[in-house]
């Protein structure tokens, strides 16, 4: 990998560290990546403005380096790679991370294509797809199947709130597919990570992560960021939504993990209930929430 550096950046390496497919390096103490690019083509000269302006503002983000061809992405064997200056020391993230992301101002017109879509409908697109996928593989995945209602009922209660949500202004910001306690610097300010969406999206899957330890910094965090009635209802639903297990199901669908890591997540069930009804009761404190029918049961 040291002469595919020198050939396609005109840079020497010193000592590399391959983890995974990833390839961390250092130039005269300044440390660079070299990772693989699994985002769409058509989204990556919007990515790459997006971090030309946060550079330009001063906000922290890592910095992509063209190639000798000026391009983003190096195919070396086959692999789309791209290069990343690394703006500050790997550590796990925190809040105030989070939040100093979220508060960075946007025109988010020039970003069409990084912008995702409706929850309610990316949610219930993907209920459609395991329901069926179970359907049709129901034997070979036992686990999947006996576990799979309760989680889909969750999911359809915050689909239900979800519809029920006056959509107004919402502020849109950069945000991240997945994040969560364990999540690193060198991941969270990687501009080839960065989509817009919401601005409590990140934070629900922060809290969510885990809830115990951040349960006690919510109400801070709706106070400080002064969130309307509706962001703290769909904070409440995004924290609710079960992300782990439904992208579980999807790895075991797709022959990416074994179907017993489901275990991992049914065995906290209980756990993870009382937590959001802990939840729950903290905000229900603040605003009128809504009624949660499987509270109930």
């Amino acid at each position: 990998m040291k002469n595919a550096i020198k050939y396609y950046y005109d840079l020497n390496a010193e000592s590399i560290h391959q983890n995974k497919k990833n390839y961390k390096f250092k130039i005269k103490g300044i440390t660079y990546i070299l990772c693989i690019c699994t985002r769409p083509y058509e989204e990556l000269n919007e990515i790459y403005n997006l971090q030309i302006y946060l550079k330009t503002i001063g906000a922290y983000t890592h910095e992509i380096i063209l190639n000798k061809e000026k391009r983003i992405i190096t195919n070396i064997s086959g692999i789309p790679y791209a290069l990343l200056k690394i703006k500050t020391k790997n550590r796990k993230i925190n809040m105030e991370d989070i939040v100093a992301i979220s508060n960075i101002p946007l025109n988010i017109e020039k970003y069409p294509k990084l912008k995702r879509g409706t929850w309610y409908n990316l949610w219930s697109k993907k209920i459609d797809y395991i329901e069926y996928q179970i359907s049709q593989f129901k034997k070979k995945y036992p686990l999947l199947r006996e576990s799979s209602d309760y989680y889909i009922g969750i999911v359809e209660n915050c689909i239900t709130m979800l519809s029920e949500i006056q959509n107004g202004n919402e502020i849109i910001t950069i945000s991240h597919d997945r994040i969560n306690e364990n999540t690193n610097t060198d991941d969270f300010y990687n501009p080839l990570n960065y989509i817009l969406d919401t601005r409590i999206r990140d934070i629900g899957e922060y809290i969510k992560s885990n809830i115990i330890e951040n349960i006690n910094n919510l109400e801070k965090y709706i106070k400080d960021q002064k969130l309307t009635i509706e962001e703290i209802k769909k904070l409440f639903i995004r924290i609710t939504y079960p992300s782990k297990y439904l992208d579980t199901c999807e790895k075991i669908l797709n022959n990416q993990q074994e179907e017993n890591e489901l275990l991992k997540i049914i065995n906290n069930s209980n756990i993870y209930e009382q937590n959001i009804k802990d939840i729950y009761a903290i905000f229900n404190r603040m605003i009128v929430m809504p009624e949660i029918e499987w509270f109930k049961q």
